[in-house]
């Protein structure tokens, strides 16, 4: 399984902000940011727009302004980092299949293999999920887990 850019740069950027903020007093810019991930300004803008709008970061603008945690990082999930940027974590698309029905499948002898397989990738959806909900921001920053 491969997560986009999106959930994994917006995870790492959140990394780099507990960082950056450890080190220096006040607001950190996306161009800091940017140095220490190699993560371009402009795609680090459309990530953090996300963040902002869910409450994860707040901005400050002006001379000296940039981006602090909104909550404590204890306080953060990488389940919702990743929710708020849209990343999906479904490991295949059979788990979303149109043509799924529950009862038809079960009664019928000539079940396809996304019938066969979807309680299975359900079942990996649900861990994959509860192992982000589990892991905090601040459980990084600490190097609790990774």
């Amino acid at each position: 399984m491969k997560l986009s850019t999106k959930g994994r740069y917006s995870v790492r950027a959140m990394v780099s902000l507990g960082i950056l903020s450890s080190a220096h007093d006040g607001p950190i810019s996306l161009k800091d940011i940017s140095k220490v991930e190699g993560i371009s300004v402009s795609y680090l803008e459309q990530l953090f727009v996300h963040l902002r709008r869910s409450g994860l970061v707040k901005s400050v603008r002006g001379p000296g302004g940039g981006y602090l945690f909104a909550r404590d990082p204890e306080d953060i999930f990488l389940d919702e980092i990743m929710s708020v940027v849209k990343e999906s974590i479904n490991p295949v698309d059979c788990k979303t299949c149109d043509n799924y029905d529950e009862a038809a499948c079960a009664a019928s002898d000539l079940r396809n293999a996304c019938c066969v397989t979807r309680p299975m990738w359900e079942e990996l959806d649900e861990k994959i999920g509860s192992f982000l909900s589990s892991i905090s921001l601040a459980d990084l920053l600490q190097g609790k887990k990774g």
